[in-house]
C-alpha cells in the first residue's frame, strides 16, 4: 500500500535547504563510503576460506540448526552449500553460539581465526555504523540513518524524504526540521532495538527518520483536506481526505507488514518514526505556529474570476487571435490590478510592440505591486530590468514609480535594483526627503563589502546635479 500527497511544491523563495542537504549527505555516504564495502567484504571472505574456517565450522552449523532452528533443515537440504555458506558468513547468532563453545573446548587457534574474520567483516558499513539491537551504540543510533543496503533502498527513501520534506520544512523551518528529523530517527531506532532486543543483525536505512517526516506532515496539516495518490496492489487512484486520516492507515500498514510481510524490513522503526514525528511536531506547533503550509485541496472547486479571465485569454491565443488576447489581457488587468499572473500575461502578449500603450500600462500595473509587501519582489525586479531593456522610452518608470521601486528594493536588500532606481531618479532630477536615506543605505552596503571606490562614486552622483 502506498499513500502520498500530491500538492506539496517547494517555495523557491525559501527553498528547503535542509531537506536537500540531507538527501545530498545520504547520497555521498552511499557513493563515497559504502562503495568500499565490496572490497572490505572480499577481504573478509577470502580470509574465511583461506584460513580453513569453512571446513571446521560447517558441521558446527548443522548442530546449531538442529538445536535452535530445526525448521531450517529442509531449506539447508534444498539449497545446499549456498545456504550453508550464507549462514556461516553472515549469521551472527550462530557466531554467538559458537564462540563460547570454542572457549570451553580451548580451541584457541580456531577462536583466533573466527575473531579475526569477525573483525574484518565488522568493518562493513552496516556492522560498523548500523544499529544492532543486541549491542546498541551511539554510533549505531545516529549512523543507521545515513546508511542504505542498495541504490534502490537509497533512492526509495530519498524520494519519500523529498515528497514530504518539502512541505514539512516549509512549515517548521530548516533548523526545527533537521532537529525533529534526527529525533524521529533516534526514536525509530529505539523502538526497533527494544522490540528486537536479542537480534545481532544491524539495521540500516533512513526509513525510520523519513517516517518521522511523514508523521510531522500529518501533525502540520491535521484536519485539512489534501489530495493523495494511493496504490494497493493493481489498484491506484486519487482521493481527498483530512491529512490526519492517513496516520492510522500508515500505522496499520506497518503492523500488517510486521506480522505478514518481509521479515527483512524494520517495520517497528517505521512505526516508531511515524509516532515520534507526529507527536514532536504537535508539541512544537503548540509552542509556535506553522510558518507556512500548502494550499488546501478544493475538489471540483469553482474557478475564480481571475482564472476565468486567464482561460479566456488563453483561448484567444490558441485560436491565433492575438489582438483579441492583448485586449482581453489589458481589460483583465484593469479589472484585477493585483493579479500577478494576469499582469505577466498582459506583458508577455504586448511585448511584441514594446512602445505600445498596452505594454507600458501592463508594466505600470506590475510596478504598482511593489507597494504590496506580499507581492513577489523578484518578479517585479526582473520585470523592471526587462522593461528597461525593451522599451525605447520607458514611460511607465516615472518619478513616483521609481521612488516606489527604490523603497521596495531597499526593503528586499536588492542593491543592484536599488542603484538602478536611484540613478534613474537622479537622471529625472527628483528631489525627495527619502532619497538621501536610500542613497546612504546603498553607500553603507558597498562599504560593508570593502568597495570604498563604489561607495564614493555613489556619493558623488547623489550629491552632484544632473547635467543635460
Amino acid at each position: 500500500m502506498l499513500i502520498i500527497p500530491l500538492q506539496n511544491k517547494p517555495d523557491w523563495r525559501r527553498p528547503p535547504l535542509m531537506c536537500f542537504a540531507l538527501i545530498a549527505l545520504n547520497i555521498l555516504v552511499f557513493a563515497l563510503y559504502q562503495s568500499g564495502d565490496e572490497a572490505r567484504w572480499q577481504k573478509a571472505e577470502n580470509y574465511y576460506f583461506d584460513s580453513g574456517l569453512a571446513e571446521r565450522e560447517e558441521q558446527q552449523l548443522l548442530i546449531y540448526i538442529d538445536e535452535l532452528h530445526p525448521e531450517w533443515r529442509m531449506q539447508a537440504d534444498a539449497q545446499g552449500e549456498d545456504f550453508i555458506y550464507q549462514e556461516l558468513l553472515w549469521n551472527k547468532e550462530f557466531e554467538q553460539w559458537l564462540l563460547p563453545r570454542l572457549r570451553a573446548e580451548d580451541k584457541s587457534d580456531w577462536l583466533a581465526d573466527r575473531q579475526h574474520f569477525a573483525q574484518l567483516r565488522d568493518q562493513l558499513s552496516s556492522f560498523a555504523y548500523g544499529l544492532t539491537p543486541a549491542k546498541p551504540t551511539a554510533a549505531g543510533f545516529f549512523g543507521h540513518m545515513f546508511l542504505h543496503g542498495s541504490w534502490d533502498h537509497l533512492i526509495g527513501n530519498m524520494v519519500f524524504l523529498l515528497l514530504f520534506g518539502l512541505s514539512v520544512e516549509l512549515a517548521l523551518g530548516g533548523l526545527w526540521f533537521i532537529a525533529l528529523y534526527l529525533l524521529g530517527g533516534l526514536a525509530a531506532g529505539g523502538l526497533h532495538a527494544l522490540v528486537e532486543a536479542a537480534s545481532p543483525m544491524p539495521m540500516v536505512g533512513a526509513s525510520g527518520a523519513v517516517s518521522a517526516v511523514m508523521g510531522m506532515f500529518v501533525a502540520i496539516y491535521g484536519v485539512r483536506r489534501l489530495r493523495f495518490f494511493y496504490s494497493l496492489g493493481f489498484l491506484f487512484g486519487e482521493f481527498s481526505a483530512p491529512a490526519l486520516l492517513v496516520l492510522p492507515l500508515w500505522l496499520g500498514k506497518e503492523l500488517f507488514g510486521y506480522f505478514y510481510g518481509d521479515a527483512g524490513i524494520a517495520y517497528w522503526a517505521h512505526f516508531g518514526g511515524l509516532l515520534a514525528g507526529f507527536f514532536s511536531a504537535l508539541a512544537l506547533l503548540a509552542l509556535r505556529p506553522s510558518l507556512a503550509t500548502m494550499p488546501e485541496a478544493h475538489t471540483n472547486a469553482t474557478p475564480t474570476p481571475q482564472q476565468r479571465a486567464l482561460e479566456r485569454i488563453e483561448r484567444f491565443q490558441h485560436e491565433g487571435k492575438l489582438l483579441e488576447a492583448v485586449e482581453a489581457a489589458s481589460a483583465a488587468v484593469r479589472q484585477y490590478p493585483r493579479s500577478l499572473p494576469l499582469i505577466e500575461r498582459a506583458i508577455e502578449l504586448s511585448a511584441a510592440a514594446p512602445d505600445s500603450d498596452a505594454y507600458h500600462r501592463a508594466n505600470l500595473a506590475l510596478f504598482a505591486l511593489a507597494g504590496d509587501s506580499d507581492s513577489d519582489a523578484g518578479a517585479i525586479a526582473a520585470g523592471c530590468r526587462l522593461y528597461l531593456q525593451t522599451a525605447t522610452t520607458p514611460r511607465a518608470l516615472g518619478a513616483k514609480v521609481c521612488l516606489l521601486l527604490a523603497r521596495r528594493a531597499a526593503v528586499e536588500k536588492d542593491w543592484p535594483w536599488l542603484e538602478e532606481m536611484l540613478r534613474r531618479l537622479h537622471t529625472l532630477r527628483v528631489e525627495h526627503p527619502l532619497l538621501p536615506r536610500l542613497g546612504m543605505a546603498l553607500v553603507e552596503h558597498y562599504r560593508r563589502l570593502g568597495e570604498e571606490g563604489r561607495a564614493r562614486e555613489v556619493l558623488q552622483w547623489l550629491r552632484a546635479p544632473e547635467v543635460s
